[in-house]
């Protein structure tokens, strides 16, 4: 899995749904709802479906515990 760089706008870190490949968005659309999902404006250009970087990060590490097989839970 791909991870992808944020984007810096007024001293906030976005990633732009662009940057997904269309499993990813998919599997990032069923995960979130849709309202988490903002409009970013730059000079000139608005982005639409952007999410913070909070939560794209948190995303990442659930998509990877999900990947190990190892239980996580093994007591």
């Amino acid at each position: 899995m791909t991870k992808h760089i944020p984007i810096y706008i007024e001293g906030e870190k976005w990633i732009p749904l662009t940057y997904f490949s269309d499993q990813e968005k998919k599997s990032f659309k069923e995960w979130l709802p849709s309202y988490r999902l903002k409009k970013v404006k730059l000079p000139g250009l608005v982005l639409t479906e952007c999410l913070d970087f909070r939560t794209y990060a948190c995303w990442m590490r659930l998509k990877e515990l999900s990947y190990t097989k190892v239980p996580i839970f093994d007591f």
